[in-house]
């Protein structure tokens, strides 16, 4: 008995990526991370202090109730984007990682080439377009 061929798949149209490419995404990335870093910094510098309302001996709250829920809504607004940010700064670092490991640019679903044009849009990206595309297809709307 033969054992059973392995699926091939298409041949790729897109190259691995050129020392220089690699290097130039290290920097357009290692740039990133520093901006992101920095934005974190002064995310957190400004953020707003949520102070307690409590109420005084005679009933009466020691602070207008809209002033609070505004800063409150301002806090929760910029807990997101400082997660966003997190994030962002979090898929760079990784990206960074996979340079350093060999795998950059490399789709993980289907370990074709990603194309450079889809790099330079995202640097970050683990996908190569056509296996975004179908994780896309694949999520419930």
């Amino acid at each position: 008995m033969r054992p059973a061929a392995k699926a091939r798949r298409p041949a790729s149209k897109e190259r691995p990526l050129s020392r220089r490419e690699l290097g130039e995404f290290q920097r357009i990335l290692e740039a990133e991370r520093d901006r992101l870093t920095e934005e974190l910094e002064a995310i957190e510098e400004h953020q707003p202090e949520v102070e307690n309302v409590s109420v005084d001996a005679a009933g009466g709250y020691d602070e207008d109730l809209v002033d609070v829920a505004s800063e409150t809504f301002e806090r929760e607004k910029g807990i997101a984007i400082e997660n966003s940010v997190n994030d962002l700064l979090h898929q760079v670092e990784e990206a960074l990682g996979r340079i350093e490991d060999g795998t950059f640019g490399v789709c993980e679903v289907c370990d074709q080439p990603i194309h450079p044009d889809r790099l330079r849009a995202i640097p970050y990206a683990r996908l190569c377009i056509n296996c975004k595309e179908r994780e896309e297809q694949a999520i419930p709307r």
